[in-house]
């Protein structure tokens, strides 16, 4: 007579939990599982999430037992990493990241396995023949949703719960709820249609449906999972669930390393702009001078020409156009006082080349140039009136 080894630990889970925690919230199981270890809350949450989780896993894995270590490893997380979870109301949301990353773990090590694999318990068929395929894109789109999106979703569509029940588990109201919920189905649409997929909201209800409707999780299996997560989370634990978990654990705890790196080189940079690298994120001086000015004021050899109505300029990324002259320009913006080398017409109509300075701010352009065959001007305030042009823009507001 063949015993089942774990049949005596199903018949105790089955008291445990028969002992009212069914209607216990999920961050009170996990604060009575992180503050004593406490088996019965833990076992709860296994028999309150194990459906969804068992359905994740199974819609990415054809083979029986693989879901079943997706599964296990899914919850040995769960027992390691209890006391880290920020948002307990939104256990449902964490758990089904953690079985897709679970199941598509486990896919790859099946794939890489060399031996010839044994008969397997398949999953039972779909009913639509493409429904495997359709499923495992949703599950991974859905993956891919905000947590608060998210949450809502698998709450209502894959638990079962109305939306007065998930308002109550999230502390929520009820309308927020709904829009949560119809916002996530109109990305989850949107987002199928983008990978060929077309579907209604009325479509992608059925299909949410189906997706809820996965078979109840073998009671052995719960037993088996509850066991072994408690040994995981002692620093126990054998098996392929036990190696999938503690390599999820670690890709995510190098997640973490790059996050904290990357917000390290942020807070670099925007320690390089407060300190005066702003330069690196503003246009460059050479496209922020283009576009349509108005002569401000004009000063040539000390005598001031007032800038007036239809007097304009339209700077363009080679020339200064105005008055049916279009001088050419060059910028030296990494000089100090900046740099501008600028045609002016000669005596005889010829265009001659003059060096000056220039100050640019967003709305006004300020240009001294010394007279041609004299060298650049130190600053924007000229020694001699009489050997400078000065003259100054205001941009015309579009």
């Amino acid at each position: 007579m063949v015993v089942d080894p774990y049949a005596r630990t199903v018949t105790r889970l089955g008291q445990l939990v028969g002992a009212g925690t069914e209607s216990i919230p999920d961050a009170e199981l996990l604060r009575r599982y992180v503050a004593a270890r406490d088996e019965a809350a833990f076992a709860s949450l296994v028999r309150r999430h194990g459906p969804m989780v068992f359905g994740v896993c199974r819609s990415v894995l054809r083979q029986h037992q693989d879901a079943e270590d997706a599964f296990q490893a899914t919850f040995l997380i769960l027992a390691r990493k209890a006391a880290t979870v920020r948002r307990p109301e939104r256990l449902g949301a964490w758990l089904y990241g953690v079985a897709l990353r679970c199941a598509f773990r486990v896919r790859k090590v099946a794939r890489r396995a060399k031996e010839q694999p044994m008969p397997d318990v398949p999953a039972p068929a779909p009913a639509d023949p493409h429904w495997a395929d359709v499923r495992g894109i949703l599950d991974a789109e859905i993956g891919r949703l905000s947590e608060k999106l998210r949450s809502a979703l698998v709450l209502c569509e894959l638990q079962g719960l109305d939306r007065a029940a998930a308002a109550a588990r999230l502390g929520v109201p009820i309308g927020t709820i709904s829009s949560r919920l119809s916002r996530a189905k109109d990305v989850l649409r949107k987002r199928l249609v983008r990978r060929g997929i077309s579907l209604s909201l009325v479509a992608l209800g059925l299909i949410l449906t189906q997706a809820a409707a996965v078979a109840a999780v073998p009671p052995p299996l719960t037993a088996k999972t509850v066991a072994g997560a408690i040994r995981f989370a002692a620093g126990q634990g054998a098996g392929l669930p036990a190696a999938v978990a503690a390599y999820v654990l670690r890709a995510a705890r190098a997640q973490q390393v790059a996050v904290i790196a990357t917000g390290a080189l942020a807070l670099g940079l925007i320690g390089l702009l407060l300190w005066g690298g702003s330069r690196l994120l503003r246009p460059d001086d050479r496209e922020r001078i283009q576009g349509n000015w108005q002569f401000a004021s004009f000063q040539f050899q000390g005598r001031r020409i007032a800038g007036g109505p239809g007097f304009t300029a339209t700077i363009d990324a080679e020339a200064v156009r105005f008055s049916g002259i279009a001088p050419r320009y060059k910028l030296d913006p990494s000089q100090s006082p900046k740099a501008i080398d600028m045609e002016v017409p000669g005596p005889n109509g010829q265009m001659l080349m003059s060096y000056g300075v220039y100050e640019l701010t967003d709305d006004r352009l300020t240009v001294h140039l010394a007279l041609p065959g004299l060298p650049r001007p130190t600053s924007l305030e000229p020694a001699d009136e009489r050997q400078a042009i000065v003259f100054v823009l205001e941009r015309v507001k579009e």
